[in-house]
């Protein structure tokens, strides 16, 4: 019988291939395994999307090579999933199979060994004291019942380690028979040498051990343990060992007690989870209200159903806290998927929730493919936030997908924030969404109070004008009371850029269209886009006078000001240069213990931390972010600014929040002053419908790049007339072409056009027409490259 499997390749190419079934695969080929496909001249991995007794495929097929899974890497519903999502966001599915499985699919094997049945006896009858001390000599019956049972003596002399002979006693009358026992030395083929009689006593006292250990202990032990398991006293055998996942280790923790309104939301979800189906929620609560223990609530309630609960985090930075907070709850039963993990510990994860033995999966964006086949609860926790989106191929969105997912798998959705996307908001508004809400804080202490601080009117600390005198001012009180603040500032380095005074040039990279940042500590101007860096100039490369002037402030900037300032305040500073490898969990536990009085930091101090002995927080320049050319960017100054405030008053003692800004009256600011939500996104929403955009509207956005402008011109050109060919009358509007906003990165020029539909399933058909179309016109190449990015979040 022939059969022929469908299988899509995992690269950026979106068509299947069919391969002929070898005969001795056939019983074992299914959905969703990878397998090893002839690809041109090279081997390939493949995934095999469907198994059919017949083939369209007029030619001569190729075969597959071999299967690699013994099992399927994705189950039925992971295949819909995916299949939904590739076509959405226009990928091809082998890319975005192989982006879903973790980077290594090679288990990790440990070989050890250990003493069998017949080696422990062995070596019981000769570690005996007297019989080691007797070997060779013969001892009587009687003295040899004395030293073993009957049932021993009978047992070594069947082994071969004793021999019964009769002698005759001499000297007296009627010489008397006498039954004698010699000890028999052990026998060469099963211990030969010291050597081999070390190993097997250091194995009777530890039991099964690794080899790697047993290195640490004998010199060169594999040809003992083959001697040995030639012999039959040892056993080898390979067992699959799974790394673990480092974290802050917390405490167990019980289930705390909760209030009304987490009662009130706890109620509802749990009623979804019970009757069972697809149940969309926004939790909106504010910070610190007690989400993440609703959260773990509805997981308990999970697990008493026998099903799975995917908790989906934003951010790395944040996994680790998270990760402990659930450790301490759920112990062993959670794992943890992103990709800040080795890919080893990735795949081992992995491999323990595709096996059923951890039913939680916490992690951050590409968790959304987890193997769960029991999923009951989805859990998207910040859900406004823009790293869910990949913004590079192959496109998907974490958060969209989830909800897709537990429609596929009819689970319950839990969206949660403080601050919620405009579009999850407009889906509560439009009866899509079950909003609930936590409108207080899980404690007793009320939201911190936001001071705004207007820089074209306050004094400064600082000659920088980075400390404004009333942010001073609560800084000096706080440590005074041993009270702990938070700086933040969305900007690292010392300084933004250096800046010619002489001739008003600006140094830049050579491979980038960005001034370079300096950083004071390491000497170098770097680029934060390609990661350029060289010595910082001393003169001007333009007219090479020595007048370079250090323009605008980041964090290096600001602790150094500080540490001049507050000499006896103990700072750290918290951004991507310093919170590699465990320096980041490292600086957080140190600060949540008191040991730190000042945080200066980027985004990654801003979001999910509890620490509650910060009653202040220092936003230093709150405007950065609304100068951004993005129609979100008064919405993310707002989220941001609100998820930044809500670090203050945790604890005991009320928080403050100081928020410079030369823009004082800007809405966004005013509503994130008065922690209003509501009537932020109701504002922000009636700008959004005036100009179609999302909720209003759906988008995407055409990236083209290549290392020589004209050539990337030429190529939006054709993609703009290709969309107005196929845009229909007044549905579609077009954006562009033009230079995108980073026109020049990691040296290549930029271009871009958006599209805006007013309804996805218009722009999926225009989409689905233009992408063949684009295929054949604008092949795919080093001189150019394309990308069509649905749902875009990254406008740069």
């Amino acid at each position: 019988m022939s059969r022929f499997a469908r299988v899509a390749v995992g690269i950026a190419l979106r068509q299947e291939f069919d391969y002929r079934v070898p005969d001795p695969f056939l019983e074992q080929i299914q959905p969703g395994m990878r397998v090893l496909v002839p690809f041109g001249h090279r081997l390939t991995t493949g995934y095999v999307i469907a198994v059919a007794d017949s083939t369209d495929y007029q030619g001569k097929l190729k075969s597959l090579a071999d299967i690699l899974d013994k099992a399927p890497a994705f189950n039925s519903e992971l295949m819909d999933l995916l299949r939904f999502a590739a076509a959405y966001y226009g990928v091809a599915l082998g890319e975005l199979m192989r982006k879903a499985l973790p980077p290594s699919m090679h288990a990790s094997e440990k070989t050890r060994v250990h003493l069998t049945d017949a080696g422990k006896t062995a070596f019981e009858a000769e570690s005996h004291p007297d019989l080691k001390r007797l070997t060779g000599r013969g001892l009587t019956l009687r003295r040899a019942r004395e030293i073993y049972s009957p049932a021993l003596l009978s047992k070594y002399e069947d082994e071969g380690l004793i021999e019964r002979r009769q002698s005759v006693q001499k000297g007296g009358p009627g010489e008397a028979l006498e039954k004698r026992v010699k000890v028999a030395r052990y026998e060469a083929e099963l211990i030969s040498g010291p050597k081999q009689q070390e190993l097997v006593d250091f194995l009777l006292q530890h039991g099964t051990v690794p080899v790697s250990d047993l290195k640490h202990h004998f010199k060169a032990p594999e040809r003992l343990i083959k001697l040995l398991a030639e012999r039959g006293v040892l056993e080898v055998e390979k067992v699959r060992v799974f790394r673990t996942v480092e974290t802050v280790l917390e405490p167990p923790t019980e289930p705390e007690k909760l209030n009304d309104d987490q009662l009130s939301a706890l109620a509802d979800i749990v009623a979804a989870l019970d009757g069972g189906g697809f149940h969309p929620f926004l939790l909106n609560g504010v910070t610190g209200s007690g989400k993440t223990e609703v959260y773990m609530h509805a997981i308990l309630r999970v697990l008493e159903l026998g099903q799975q609960a995917l908790v989906l985090v934003p951010e790395i930075a944040l996994t680790p806290q998270l990760m402990a907070t659930f450790r301490a709850r759920f112990g062993d039963q959670v794992a943890i998927l992103h990709s800040a993990l080795s890919p080893g510990e990735r795949y081992d994860q992995w491999c323990q929730v595709a096996a059923g033995t951890r039913p939680i999966v916490v992690g951050a964006r590409s968790a959304i493919f987890s193997p769960l086949d029991r999923l009951g609860l989805v859990i998207v926790d910040e859900e406004h936030e823009p790293s869910f989106k990949q913004d590079e191929r192959p496109f998907y969105n974490a958060r969209d997908l989830a909800l897709v997912r537990g429609n596929q798998a009819g689970a319950a959705v839990v969206l949660g924030s403080a601050t919620p996307s405009l579009e999850s908001y407009f889906n509560v508004r439009s009866g899509k969404f079950n909003e609930l809400r936590l409108p207080r804080r899980a404690t007793p202490r009320p939201l911190p109070d936001v001071v705004i601080v207007d820089l074209k009117e306050a004094g400064f600390l600082d000659e920088d004008r980075i400390i404004s005198r009333p942010l001073a001012k609560a800084i000096t009180e706080r440590l005074e009371r041993n009270e702990q603040a938070i700086l933040f500032i969305n900007r690292k380095g010392f300084a933004a850029f250096l800046l010619c005074k002489a001739c008003g040039a600006v140094p830049r990279c050579p491979q980038c269209d960005i001034s370079l940042t300096l950083y004071k500590r390491s000497g170098l101007a770097r680029c934060h886009y390609c990661q350029f860096a060289k010595p910082a100039p001393t003169e001007c490369p333009t007219c090479g006078t020595e007048s370079l002037k250090e323009v605008g402030a980041g964090t290096e900037r600001v602790t150094e000001v500080l540490a001049e300032h507050f000499p006896t305040a103990r700072i750290a500073r918290l951004d991507s240069t310093t919170s590699g490898g465990k320096r980041l969990t490292s600086t957080l536990a140190n600060f949540r213990n008191r040991n730190l009085d000042i945080l200066v930091g980027t985004q990654i101090v801003a979001k999910g931390h509890d620490f509650p002995g910060v009653t202040l927080v220092g936003v230093l320049l709150a405007d950065i972010g609304l100068s951004f050319p993005d129609f979100r960017a008064s919405e993310r100054t707002f989220q941001l600014l609100t998820q930044v405030a809500g670090r203050a008053g945790r604890g005991n003692v009320p928080g403050q929040v100081f928020v410079q800004t030369y823009l004082p009256n800007h809405y966004s600011l005013l509503h994130a002053q008065r922690h209003d939500f509501g009537s932020f996104a109701r504002e922000e929403l009636t700008q959004r419908e005036y100009r179609r955009y999302p909720p209003y509207g759906c988008l995407a956005l055409f990236r083209f790049n290549g290392p020589v402008l004209e050539r990337v011109r030429d190529a939006a050109k054709v993609a703009a007339d290709l969309v107005s060919k196929n845009a229909g009358a007044g549905q579609i509007e077009l954006l562009g072409p033009g230079l995108s906003p980073l026109s020049f990165l990691r040296s290549r020029y930029r271009m871009q056009l958006m599209v805006k539909a007013p309804s996805r399933s218009i722009l999926q058909r225009l989409l689905r027409k233009l992408g063949p179309q684009l295929g054949k016109r604008l092949p795919r190449s080093t001189a150019l490259r394309w990308d069509i990015d649905v749902d875009p979040t990254n406008l740069m």
